[in-house]
């Protein structure tokens, strides 16, 4: 697999509400905020995130809108897994989007890697556009 930059995005959470794990579960958060993007995939974003919370890990659940430069705007998918403690974090991002100078995003699983912080609620993400590379031989067909 390949893996072409797509963009960097500044996250920032303006509203937090969370349910912290207990000895019987999961804990829940609800948050949202604002994001800059830069890059092929450039604007300002508005998202809304749901993860859950287990053993330290956050494991995101949002979707937003980024308005880009130019007019037009993307929605977007984000799951993954972050490391609260280490302050580190793996997303995959899938778009939608009717705007003809971006649709070639609906086509895009991005994968990111960055930086997080949860106390000041903000993180520090670069993405890649995942093109595939490797097409190994199918095994014959046995009929």
């Amino acid at each position: 697999m390949q893996l072409d930059p797509l963009c960097d995005v500044g996250w920032r959470y303006d509203l937090i509400r969370s349910v912290e794990p207990s000895t019987q579960g999961d804990g829940r958060v609800y948050g949202q905020g604002e994001a800059t993007f830069t890059g092929r995939l450039a604007g300002q974003a508005r998202w809304s995130n749901h993860p859950r919370l287990r053993g330290g890990f956050a494991f995101p659940d949002a979707s937003g809108v980024v308005e880009v430069a130019g007019g037009g705007f993307v929605l977007f998918t984000l799951t993954g897994m972050s490391s609260l403690t280490e302050g580190r974090g793996v997303h995959v991002m899938t778009f939608q989007t009717d705007d003809a100078q971006h649709s070639w995003l609906n086509e895009v699983i991005a994968v990111g890697e960055g930086s997080i912080d949860p106390v000041r609620a903000v993180l520090a993400m670069r993405y890649y556009a995942c093109v595939v590379d490797y097409l190994p031989g199918l095994p014959p067909d046995d009929t």
